[in-house]
């Protein structure tokens, strides 16, 4: 009950605020569009976020990994292995640069989510 109440609220609210000069057939496809295009915003930002979250991560894992197999081979690519721990240290201040990045841009584009769907041009 309360879904459908809101549903017809939002149907009503997009009509009177964006859906001006529209086919009166074609509003109910243009407020479809608008309710998926609201609801995708959000989450296509969290799996980005998540995304290059994960990537820094999988670095430093994959550069620790060759890092230790270079340190534990005693053979001709052991002069590999010693810059290998530079690597990781060099590689964390990069990722936590990307993920403070990426924090400022998620919050900016949360901010302006927020800002279009409580203010409507």
């Amino acid at each position: 009950m309360l879904l459908t109440l809101s549903l017809v609220l939002l149907l009503v609210h997009f009509v009177t605020k964006k859906g001006g000069g529209t086919l009166v057939p074609m509003l109910a496809i243009l407020v479809l569009l608008e309710l998926i295009s609201y609801c995708f915003r959000a989450l296509s930002s969290g799996i980005r976020l998540f995304a290059n979250m994960m990537a820094g991560h999988s670095l430093v894992k994959i550069l620790s990994g060759f890092a230790w197999t270079m340190l534990c081979m005693n053979n001709l690519f052991y002069f590999i292995g010693d810059p290998g721990p530079l690597f990781i240290v060099l590689a964390l201040p990069l990722e936590l640069g990307v993920a403070i990045s990426q924090a400022h841009v998620s919050t900016i584009s949360i901010c302006i989510y927020l800002n279009d769907a409580i203010n409507l041009h």
